[in-house]
């Protein structure tokens, strides 16, 4: 039997709402294309929607009411698409639902109001298409809707069994075989939208948990930290932690490029001249700059609160502010520390792979924190600085050096490209470094800046093809940092920039920053360790052990052939480059 006309529409209405659903889709597919892209953003999706109507095929007014949800939130899925060019996921919920209104203001700007006309439509549009389909009388009752129905309850089963088939060994080898299809075929739906939503809100509320787990351990204890010495002046201390930066690419460093053209002309700065990490990767090098957890432990959590709890004792108000994601497998044990803080904000909204905030978002949060009251204040910046992919890291304004890794149609090789894109990221890391301190110099109170990197990074070579970090060379562990003070810090403490100035090059580690921190805002606690301060006279060298895929004495390390890997002394010489030159 031929559809009426009001049938029809209803047919109409719920092909809109499958195509409004299928758009963040096709944005994506626009911005990335590929077989893999193409079966999780048109294909699972696509066949996911047509099943649900298959399976509701009496009743298409169910279906439509229970896409509602998805319906109302597909304008913003798609604007976020848009603008980053990949879905949301698990880490950018967390950033989300942590925005304020006031951030989601400044975030949305002038498409806030054609965006909420968008999404007031699109929840018109599955309560229109419901009340029409019931209206209507219409039902799916063609012979596709059994086949369909058949193929989507087939298709699981079938691979599940033609994994099991193909599988070599026992059954519990077939079963996990069995498992790890089914899991691989449910990742497919993770991406894609709307039903992907499901998956992405449980990954977040588990990985919240563990957050939360975990900063429940470190609520109850406690540095007993305070101040020695209360001055009148309001005291701002800021740390800023880089993001793969490797010091031999600074300026500030005797590097060849001006790469720290404000850095260099800014007065009253004292750069750390031989600081290393221990750690090549995020997860186990941030909590060595903000905790006091020994540099051979192999675990990314420790028993001991941060920083941020000990300032706080002291009583300073504290401030996380990230560029970075809040969740994820390589940042929630540091969200576990930001979480001490008594105000948290999390500026990105993209994944590692995607263009996102530009670390210079980092400095109207700085002021705001500043203007917020007239307490005293400990700040905590954490940029995105240099991580991969590069040329997604700074704006086209400082696109200095080129041609870049994106200028792909250019005769110059990869290498120099990649070279060129990272140097961009450190000429915009100086730039944004100078405009903090610029928000601090602003104030009248006694302000001082630390800024260190995580960890460094490892760039192509003639002889090493390598990018990016955890590898374990030289460059990983090498890191900048440096000290910046106001005059009015100056003229209250005199005495920790003399010891600083005599400290500033000798062989540091990360692991001095704790102690050298509460120097700096001179506080105490009873477990203090001066000796590892760097504005103390008492500070001692400590061999300095790196953790590549072993323990091992940087000081004493020799360097493989092509990657430079740092390599324990006792390696043969038929696989090292040299020895040790920091």
């Amino acid at each position: 039997m031929k559809p009426n006309l009001n049938q029809r529409l209803a047919i109409y209405l719920i092909g809109a709402l499958i195509a409004l659903l299928m758009l963040p889709n096709l944005i994506w597919f626009a911005h990335t294309s590929g077989p893999i892209v193409w079966i999780q953003a048109l294909a699972v999706p696509l066949l996911l929607l047509l099943f649900l109507f298959a399976f509701c095929g009496r009743w298409p007014w169910i279906a439509c009411l229970l896409l509602t949800p998805f319906a109302l939130l597909a304008p913003l899925e798609t604007f976020f698409v848009a603008q980053y060019h990949h879905p949301t996921s698990s880490e950018v919920m967390a950033t989300l639902f942590a925005t304020n209104p006031r951030e989601t203001r400044e975030y949305l700007g002038a498409a806030m109001i054609p965006l909420a006309f968008c999404l007031l439509t699109a929840l018109a549009l599955p309560l229109v298409a419901a009340w029409m389909s019931w209206r209507s009388g219409f039902r799916w009752g063609h012979k596709t809707r059994e086949w369909l129905l058949v193929i989507a309850l087939m298709t699981p089963l079938v691979i599940a069994v033609s994994s099991i088939v193909a599988a070599k060994g026992n059954v519990r080898d077939s079963v996990r075989t069995m498992s790890s299809t089914l899991s691989t075929l449910l990742d497919s739906v993770e991406p894609g939208y709307p039903f992907g939503i499901f998956q992405r809100m449980i990954v977040y509320h588990e990985q919240m948990k563990e957050v939360r787990a975990d900063a429940a351990k470190l609520a109850a204890f406690r540095f007993n930290a305070h101040r020695d010495v209360h001055s009148n002046e309001r005291e701002i201390y800021v740390l800023v932690i880089g993001e793969s930066s490797r010091r031999d690419h600074w300026q500030l460093f005797g590097y060849n490029r001006s790469t720290n053209p404000e850095l260099a002309n800014t007065p009253n700065l004292i750069p750390i001249g031989h600081m290393i990490t221990s750690w090549p990767e995020s997860i186990m090098a941030i909590p060595l700059i903000l905790t006091r957890k020994p540099i051979t432990s192999m675990s990314p959590v420790f028993g001991e609160a941060s920083i941020l709890r000990a300032m706080h004792e002291a009583g300073f108000e504290t401030y996380w502010i990230s560029n970075q994601l809040p969740l994820g497998k390589f940042d929630s044990p540091v969200a576990t520390y930001a979480y001490e803080a008594d105000h948290v904000q999390w500026l990105n909204h993209a994944s590692w792979t995607a263009p996102g905030s530009y670390d210079e978002d980092l400095v109207q949060p700085l002021r705001d924190a500043i203007n917020s009251s007239n307490r005293d204040l400990f700040i905590v910046l954490h940029m995105m600085g240099s991580h991969l992919s590069y040329d997604y890291r700074y704006p086209a304004s400082f696109k200095r050096f080129y041609p870049t890794f994106s200028d792909k149609n250019s005769p110059v090789p990869q290498g120099e490209r990649l070279r060129n894109s990272y140097d961009n990221t450190i000429l915009y890391t100086d730039h944004v470094l100078a405009q903090i301190i610029g928000a601090l110099r602003e104030t009248e109170a006694a302000t001082a800046l630390w800024f260190e990197s995580d960890h460094g990074e490892t760039l192509p070579t003639p002889t090493c093809s390598h990018a990016g970090h955890g590898l374990g060379s030289r460059y990983d562990f090498q890191i900048p940092a440096l000290f910046w003070y106001s005059n009015a810090y100056a003229a209250l403490h005199p005495q920790r920039i003399r010891i600083l100035h005599q400290n500033a090059n000798k062989l540091t580690l990360s692991a001095d920053t704790f102690e050298s921190i509460a120097d700096m805002a001179g506080i105490n606690f009873p477990s203090h360790d001066e000796t590892r301060s760097l504005f103390s006279s008492r500070w001692l060298y400590r061999p300095r052990i790196v953790n590549p895929l072993w323990q091992t004495d940087y000081d004493k390390s020799v360097f493989g052939k092509g990657c430079e890997i740092v390599l324990p002394p006792s390696t043969s010489k038929a696989v090292v480059d040299g020895q040790h030159r920091d």
